[in-house]
């Protein structure tokens, strides 16, 4: 299905609106200043219930190390030289081979376990001997990261890593380029952190743009974090602009920069917009006065993934009938978009706090 096919379709409708009587209830129609919302596909906990775990989360002590193959050791035997060993590595099957006793296999071993086991061993040739394991890369913790980064794979824990220490191994965010402009790729407002099947609380918004401790759990062996693709949630500008589109989103967008991308308002347009946002069953919707945020007056309106921007015609004083025409079509276009499916109104709805 054409974009441009769906964008006349619509235009038709919201033209026809003003015409027809709705039996909808009032919807509340309220400004904002800034919003704040909630991926309620991640978790459906109170506010309180989440920041308990991840409190929980914050403490949980880091599972016990064992050896396993390709970790590297510098080896040590106190007053002989001659034994030590700088970068030893354990095999695949977890061996490692060591000056008068050979191949000694400490794969599985905790490294004071396979401290002892060397003792042991050496006692056979050295009194009371006397040796230092250091590990100096270690394998076997380890948390995979995928979707929207520049270099997605596996890596090792170290020192505590931490939700904002995997973006950086990683290499940041990728970037991309839609309708001429660079974007940032990645969709913090739906990535996630899984553990042992079980997704985590964590908001990535409040643990990477705004520095929150709380969301930045550490990091434990077999983590997956997910960065899912920004380009899947578009803003939809319809109405009286001169050319009705959809872009991609990116962080701070706001309502005035979305109607650049539609080359501006037409003369006829309202003085106040709607933004719809949220699921079609139990949509949020927004009034802002543009007249007021172009002459200064008001706070311009920050928009999230997946929001819909409809400009009335002037005069147009009942929003609830626009809203009425417009959910149910938009309800059958989300499944005909093709590529840009359930993108009009996003899977990953969104509730203000």
């Amino acid at each position: 299905m054409n974009n441009k096919f769906w964008m006349v379709v619509l235009a038709g409708i919201i033209t026809g609106a003003s015409g027809c009587k709705s039996k909808m209830p009032d919807i509340p129609l309220v400004p904002a200043k800034s919003q704040a919302y909630e991926e309620v596909r991640l978790t459906k906990q109170s506010p309180e219930v989440i920041k308990k775990e991840l409190e929980k989360l914050q403490l949980a002590s880091q599972e016990v190390y064992h050896i396993s193959g390709d970790d590297r050791f510098d080896f040590k035997v106190y007053d002989n030289e001659e034994l030590n060993a700088t970068g030893m590595v354990v095999t695949p099957d977890g061996y490692v081979s060591i000056g008068l006793i050979g191949p000694v296999k400490i794969g599985g071993m905790t490294v004071p376990q396979a401290t002892a086991m060397i003792e042991t061993k050496l006692k056979k040739f050295i009194n009371y001997p006397k040796i230092s394991l250091s590990p100096t890369s270690i394998q076997s913790s380890t948390f995979t990261i995928s979707g929207k980064v520049n270099n997605p794979g596996i890596y090792p824990i170290r020192n505590h890593s931490r939700i904002t220490d995997a973006i950086a191994l990683a290499k940041g965010f990728a970037t991309g380029e839609f309708q001429g402009d660079t974007v940032e790729l990645a969709d913090l407002g739906g990535a996630y952190v899984a553990r042992k099947g079980k997704v985590l609380p964590v908001d990535f918004v409040k643990a990477i743009r705004e520095g929150d401790w709380l969301n930045n759990i550490p990091l434990q062996n077999g983590d997956y974090i997910y960065i899912p693709s920004s380009m899947n949630s578009s803003i939809y500008i319809l109405g009286e602009v001169y050319k009705p589109t959809y872009v991609g989103f990116k962080d701070n967008m706001t309502l005035i920069q979305a109607f650049a991308f539609a080359q501006g308002l037409k003369d006829t347009h309202s003085e106040s917009a709607l933004v719809i946002r949220g699921s079609l069953v139990n949509p949020k919707i927004y009034k802002i006065n543009i007249d007021d945020v172009m002459r200064g007056k008001g706070f311009d309106f920050m928009l999230q993934p997946n929001d819909i921007v409809f400009v009335p015609r002037g005069g147009l004083s009942q929003y609830n009938l626009v809203v009425e025409k417009l959910l149910p079509t938009l309800e059958a276009l989300n499944l005909l978009a093709g590529p840009f499916g359930n993108s009009v109104i996003g899977v990953n709805s969104s509730s203000d706090n």
